[in-house]
């Protein structure tokens, strides 16, 4: 099921039921950062929380007592500083709402925006918030997204262990290693039983690190509408596959161009929009009348094809440029022209 409601999340959420919904997932309106299109207002930092607080509180009533709400925000600089009201949101929410913050997640972008500051890093990093109503009764499925040990972990598995029981001259003592994966065994190499012998198990899977390194929209756009959100659908899909079974509820109070709707699969989808085109165009794009792959091409000045790239990055890795911004406007705003070529996104030549 697919049901995208056109309004204000903060009218629409009081039409569900309570305990009615699996999964909250969203990314909401960034402070003071970017136009969300006509008759949406952006809130400046100073009143951001008493903007949003109110619908954690609805949140808190639709979810199901198994469910998790993930939250995607990012803050921003002003006059030199950057601001704090996403540590007052969490502050906030934990004494003014029922919902618990149970983890931080961090999203490290393949393709981050750069700044015009000198004394300012280049912004890669958002966060991801999980809350829930009851973490003894939260699904959580980890063994979905277990990986594959990192080479480097399995380096520290094979190499020798302190001793903490035998200093000898001064001299920590080591004990001999044995890398095996399942056994019971208690002996070397050879065969031989060794009271010394450490074993170690080596497991086919590890659980992940809690920072996420999914894509930007920007780098790799699929849709040919002008969204401002970095909302790739690799950051829903993985949290929909971690939290939700098949036929649950999924529910994106900002739901913009559907993206959350294309990691949900064989689960019934509802999103609020208030802007009204976001909200015809991620129908089309949900139902499958949109299905292509875009890219950005490359012009010569007299309007002859090039070649086409995936990425913004990908162009300036590999001709040397180091402007994203100049690019991205041909892309977004229209430009005519950057670096002497002309860079449109369109749909992936065959």
């Amino acid at each position: 099921m697919i049901d995208i409601r056109t309004g204000d999340c903060f009218e629409l959420i009081k039409d569900l039921p309570d305990n009615s919904v699996d999964l909250v997932i969203t990314s909401p309106p960034y402070a003071d950062i970017v136009n969300y299109g006509k008759n949406i207002s952006i809130k400046k930092s100073d009143e951001y929380v008493d903007w949003l607080l109110p619908l954690f509180n609805e949140i808190h009533r639709v979810l199901k007592p198994t469910g998790s709400f993930i939250l995607n925000i990012n803050d921003n600089c002003e006059g030199g500083y950057r601001n704090t009201f996403i540590y007052e949101l969490i502050y906030r929410n934990s004494k003014e709402t029922p919902l618990k913050l149970y983890d931080t997640y961090y999203w490290v972008k393949k393709a981050g925006i750069p700044n015009g500051s000198k004394k300012r890093f280049r912004n890669m990093t958002e966060y991801i918030f999980h809350f829930c109503k009851d973490a003894k009764q939260m699904r959580f499925y980890m063994d979905r997204v277990l990986e594959e040990p990192a080479e480097s972990y399995l380096d520290r598995l094979k190499s020798p262990i302190n001793n903490d029981n035998e200093i000898i001259d001064g001299v920590r003592e080591r004990k001999k290693v044995v890398w095996v994966r399942r056994t019971s065994m208690k002996v070397d190499e050879d065969g031989v039983k060794d009271p010394d012998l450490v074993q170690r198990i080596v497991p086919d899977k590890v659980r992940p690190d809690n920072v996420f390194y999914f894509k930007s929209a920007n780098a790799a756009r699929d849709n040919t509408i002008r969204h401002p959100a970095p909302y790739h659908k690799e950051l829903p899909t993985y949290f929909i596959n971690l939290l939700t079974d098949e036929g649950d509820v999924v529910l994106d109070v900002f739901s913009g161009i559907g993206t959350t709707g294309l990691g949900c699969n064989d689960r019934n989808y509802i999103g609020f929009e208030l802007n009204e085109k976001y909200a015809e165009f991620s129908k089309k794009r949900l139902s499958g009348n949109i299905d292509k792959e875009y890219v950005i091409n490359q012009y010569d000045l007299e309007d002859n094809f090039i070649r086409s790239w995936k990425t913004i990055t990908e162009i300036e890795n590999t001709l040397g440029f180091d402007s994203h911004n100049h690019i991205e406007d041909c892309i977004r705003k229209g430009n005519k022209t950057s670096y002497g070529f002309q860079w449109k996104l369109e749909e992936q030549r065959i």
